[in-house]
């Protein structure tokens, strides 16, 4: 009788320790999805409603973009005008925002590929862009220009 009541205690005692620990992971789930929905929130609002971005993507989707992008994006320091060096800020503005993305997949690991699937259409915008891969490579976006390829490699791969 002194057993069953010494393992109904015991058990009692680790029941409650296993029920408040997963009541402990439970909580931590629910707050860490919380915080990727602000993250990805708010990288949805930079995206889609900051004008630097906006003015961004108007210029690389344009048809002279190619060749001014060669100008405003070369390594070497040339003369630019105040026009020019606002294009130039809303490019740098829109590829922070990009590598921000990359980073919190690649390297802290905070989102997920598949949830940064909605941004997939700006990261398939710059591989139409030789100049801008070139860019890349001398600023030391890698992560980015990888991350962008691996879009397009899927892109590939489904079809």
């Amino acid at each position: 009788m002194v057993d069953f009541w010494a393992f109904l205690s015991i058990l009692v005692v680790f029941g409650g320790a296993l029920l408040g620990a997963l009541g402990w992971f439970l909580h931590r789930r629910t707050k860490l999805r919380v915080q990727k929905e602000r993250l990805l929130a708010g990288f949805h609002d930079q995206l889609e409603k900051s004008p630097a971005v906006l003015r961004a993507v108007d210029f690389i989707r344009g048809a002279t973009a190619k060749k001014k992008l060669e100008q405003l994006l070369s390594p070497q320091l040339e003369l630019i005008s105040a026009t020019e060096t606002a294009i130039k800020q809303d490019l740098d503005e829109f590829f922070r925002i990009l590598n921000s993305i990359s980073e919190a997949v690649h390297r802290t690991k905070i989102l997920s590929r598949e949830e940064t699937e909605v941004f997939s259409w700006y990261f398939r915008l710059l591989q139409h862009h030789p100049v801008i891969s070139h860019y890349f490579y001398e600023s030391g976006f890698l992560d980015l220009w990888d991350f962008a390829q691996s879009f397009l490699e899927k892109d590939e791969v489904e079809i």
